[in-house]
Parts: structure tokens; C-alpha cells; sequence
């Protein structure tokens, strides 16, 4: 007698088989791929909200650096005009007229010496003292100039004392308008964020914190020394 073997009962049961593989190797697959994103970023993910380590390492990098530049240019404001200079004499009135054309600048700085980094929570706070104009140069358009000296002959001398007398007016005129100083501190913040963002990339764990920059003009008096109470 011959038993024949029924193989259209076996493919159901392979079938499940491999249908039960086939999910076994997608969730093992699926849990791999979980674990290596748990492994890549919930470092992250827990620095940036429990942990303070990077946010320390990258405003103790910041201080190093500002302190190392002690001073940073922010901002050139340029004017033109003319001045002109009258001598009088008594009884007699104008004697010498000096008409001088002119371009000025002046460069804005803040003093970076004085800066003062704090960390609070995910903030690194800046605090700066304010910019302040601190270089300047006058050109004078020597071409240009005309003088009538006919009855007081302008001396070298007298040039260059009225060249300074202008000089002078220009930078207290320039360092004190609010136009140049808001400039001058907005492109200081913008500054201070380009190089938060250039060290903070350089860290492993990327961008984990914020930086608040901060004019603060009483940075000023932290460095003045402790004088001692004078003696009786």
C-alpha cells in the first residue's frame, strides 16, 4: 500500500512561518533603529533640560575669548561738512576767515575687560558695559580750504590749533548721539551671537543653551580697586 503525503496542507503552516519571521526580523529591526536614536539624542535631550555641563563649557570658552580680544570694534560712524574759523580784533572785527571741508570718523568700542559671563539654567548671560567712541581722525580736503588772512596771516600753528578745535567738537558732538550709540550696541549683541554660535558648534552636544546680552554700565566700577579708610 502507498501513502501519499498531502502537500497542499503544509502551505498554510509554512506560510504563517514565514509571515511570523518576516515580523519578528521588522521588530527587531524597529528596536534597533529606537535604540540608536535613544542613543544619539536623548543625550541631548537630557543636557539641554536637566544638565548644565555644556551650557558651563561654553561660557567658560566665551570668557577666554573676550577677554583675550580685551577690546572689539563694533561700529564707524563718518560725517562730512565744513567749519569755518573767524578771528576777530577789537574795533575792527573779522581779521582772518579759514574755510575747512572736512570728513570725520569715529570708532566705537567696548571695553570687553570688563565683561562679566553668568549661567542661568540653559542662559548664558553677557554683561557689557556700553560703547563708547574712542578713536576718531579728521581729514581735512587740504585742496579745498580757503582763507582770507590778508590782515592776520594764519600761521601753521593756528591751523592745526583750529584742525584740533574741530576735531574736538565733532567727537563730543559724535559720541554722545543716541543714533551711534543704539548702533553701536545692536551690531555688539550681534557680535556677542555670532560668537556664541561659533563655539557653541564646536561642542560635541551642538547648541543646548541661549545667550541675553546685557548693557550693564556699572561692569565699569567692578574693576576700580578697594581703597583702604585714610588714617587718623
Amino acid at each position: 500500500m502507498v501513502f501519499l503525503r498531502n502537500h497542499t496542507r503544509s502551505q498554510p503552516g509554512r506560510l504563517v512561518r514565514t509571515v511570523r519571521w518576516i515580523k519578528a526580523l521588522f521588530s527587531l529591526i524597529l528596536i534597533l533603529a529606537v535604540a540608536l536614536l535613544i542613543m544619539r539624542f536623548i543625550p541631548n535631550i537630557y543636557n539641554r533640560f536637566f544638565g548644565g555641563g555644556n551650557t558651563v563649557w561654553i561660557s567658560e570658552r566665551l570668557e577666554e575669548t573676550l577677554k583675550e580680544k580685551n577690546e572689539l570694534v563694533v561700529f564707524e560712524a563718518t560725517v562730512t561738512g565744513n567749519e569755518t574759523a573767524i578771528q576777530n580784533a577789537w574795533l575792527i572785527g573779522a581779521v582772518q576767515e579759514v574755510f575747512i571741508p572736512y570728513s570725520y570718523t569715529a570708532t566705537f568700542t567696548v571695553d570687553l575687560s570688563h565683561c562679566r559671563i553668568s549661567v542661568h539654567a540653559d542662559t548664558i548671560e553677557i554683561r557689557l558695559p556700553a560703547p563708547a567712541a574712542n578713536y576718531s581722525k579728521l581729514t581735512v580736503n587740504e585742496a579745498e580750504v580757503k582763507k582770507i588772512d590778508w590782515l592776520y596771516r594764519l600761521t601753521p600753528e593756528r591751523y592745526a590749533a583750529i584742525k584740533v578745535e574741530i576735531e574736538e567738537k565733532l567727537f563730543g558732538e559724535i559720541s554722545i548721539k543716541q543714533e551711534y550709540l543704539d548702533a553701536a550696541w545692536n551690531a555688539t549683541v550681534h557680535n556677542m551671537e555670532g560668537l556664541f554660535q561659533s563655539i557653541a558648534e564646536q561642542s560635541d552636544m551642538g547648541v543646548t543653551c541661549k545667550i541675553l546680552v546685557v548693557c550693564d554700565p556699572s561692569v565699569l566700577n567692578d574693576a576700580l580697586p578697594v581703597q583702604d579708610p585714610p588714617t587718623t
